[in-house]
C-alpha cells in the first residue's frame, strides 16, 4: 500500500530518528560493556560513551526542533490532561518550551559526564 500511494512510514518522517537511534545504541552499548566489565571509579571510558549517547540525544532534539519550527507544527502530541475529556493537544509555545527543557536537562547531562574531574 505505501508503494502504491508513495507515502512514507510514520517512523521515517522524522528528520531526527537516526539520530535518536544512534544515541539509544551508544547508550545501550555502553551499558552492555560496562555491566560485563564493571569498570573501576577512575575509568573513564563508561562516562565517555554516556555523555556521547546524550551529546547525540542533544543534535537529535535540535534537529527535531528546527524541523517542528519550520514546518509551524509539532511533531509530538502532548496533553496537559487526561480523562473523559481530555484537553487539546498543546501548542507550538508549549512544545519549545519542552523541547528547550528537555535539550537542557541533557546537555547539562552530557557537560557533567564529558567534563574532565
Amino acid at each position: 500500500m505505501i508503494a502504491a500511494t508513495g507515502a512514507m512510514p510514520v517512523a521515517a518522517a522524522s528528520p531526527a530518528t537516526p539520530l535518536v537511534w544512534l544515541a539509544l545504541g551508544l547508550g545501550a552499548a555502553t551499558l552492555l560493556a560496562w555491566l560485563i566489565r564493571r569498570p573501576g571509579a577512575r575509568a573513564s571510558w563508561a562516562r565517555i560513551g554516556f555523555g556521547m549517547a546524550l551529546l547525540a540525544f542533544c543534535a537529535a532534539l535540535v534537529l527535531q526542533l528546527a524541523a517542528d519550527l519550520g514546518s509551524g507544527a509539532s511533531s509530538l502530541h502532548l496533553r496537559l490532561s487526561r480523562g473523559s475529556n481530555p484537553a487539546p493537544v498543546a501548542g507550538l509555545r508549549t512544545m519549545v518550551a519542552c523541547y528547550l527543557a528537555a535539550l537542557v536537562v541533557a546537555g547539562w547531562g552530557a557537560w557533567k559526564l564529558l567534563r574532565k574531574t
